[in-house]
C-alpha cells in the first residue's frame, strides 16, 4: 500500500473516531440534596448508602463511562470503606461488586467520596460507605 493510501486511511480512521461520541471524562457532582440521592440513608450502625438494595422506586446513580462521580455522603467522618455495586439497570437489578477500572476511588473525606468509571460502559451505581 502506498504512503498516500496509508495517510488517507489514517485520516479516515481519525475522522471516524472523532465522530463516535467517545466519553469526555466529566465530573458529575451529586450534593446531598440532589434528586438522585433522595433515597440515600445512614443506618443506626453508621453505614451510608446511596440507595437501598431494593424498593419499588429505588433508582441507582447514573454512572457514565470515563466519568468521575462525586457524592456528598453526610456521614460527618471519613469512611473506612467504600463499596461500589454496579448494574446495567437503573433499578439495580442483577448487581455486581465493582473492581479495578470499574470503580477507581479517587478521593474520600468527611463530606464526599469520588469514584471514577474508567471504562467505556454506561452503568448505574450504588455506593455504600462504612
Amino acid at each position: 500500500m502506498s504512503r498516500r493510501a496509508l495517510l488517507g486511511l489514517g485520516f479516515l480512521l481519525a475522522a471516524l473516531l472523532a465522530g463516535c461520541g467517545l466519553p469526555t471524562g466529566d465530573l458529575i457532582v451529586y450534593p446531598a440534596d440532589a434528586p438522585e440521592l433522595a433515597q440515600a440513608s445512614v443506618s443506626a450502625e453508621g453505614v451510608w448508602e446511596s440507595a437501598p438494595w431494593s424498593a419499588p422506586d429505588a433508582l441507582w446513580l447514573p454512572y457514565p463511562p470515563q466519568a468521575t462521580v462525586q457524592v456528598e455522603h453526610g456521614l460527618g467522618r471519613v469512611p473506612r470503606s467504600v463499596d461500589v455495586y454496579l448494574s446495567f439497570d437503573p433499578m439495580g437489578s442483577e448487581p455486581a461488586p465493582a473492581a479495578g477500572d470499574l470503580a477507581r476511588v479517587i478521593a474520600v473525606d468527611e463530606t464526599t467520596v469520588s469514584v471514577r468509571n474508567d471504562t467505556n460502559a454506561r452503568l448505574f451505581a450504588r455506593i455504600v460507605l462504612f
